[in-house]
């Protein structure tokens, strides 16, 4: 489900910012997504990046879509969780991405 533009934003975010520990995601039904880095300690890095799901015009950048316009989408979720960059042996151990994901998500975050 994640796309190139969403790979790309992570990235982007990694770059600037070398921080960042994971990054915070939410998946939208309409396609759309919502990232955002995070600390170690859970808190947010950055500003919150809309990543649009709508196909890009003439050229152009992929425009926000129109449920997204209307609501901002965070009604919408449709699965949510924490990107953490690299393979599995850089993972933060378990415990660790377990508090990060709850802090970012309410005490009923799990992980997949």
């Amino acid at each position: 489900m994640k796309s190139n533009a969403f790979r790309e934003t992570c990235q982007q975010i990694l770059d600037e910012h070398p921080e960042v520990i994971g990054i915070a995601f939410k998946w939208l039904d309409c396609g759309c997504s919502l990232v955002c880095g995070v600390s170690a300690k859970g808190d947010p890095i950055g500003a919150m990046i809309r990543i649009s799901g709508q196909p890009a015009k003439k050229d152009r950048r992929p425009v926000i879509c129109l449920k997204c316009k209307r609501d901002n989408g965070l009604d919408r979720v449709v699965w949510q969780g924490i990107h953490w960059p690299g393979d599995k042996t850089e993972l933060p151990e378990r415990g660790l991405r377990l508090s990060i994901g709850r802090k970012v998500f309410g005490e009923e975050y799990t992980e997949p």
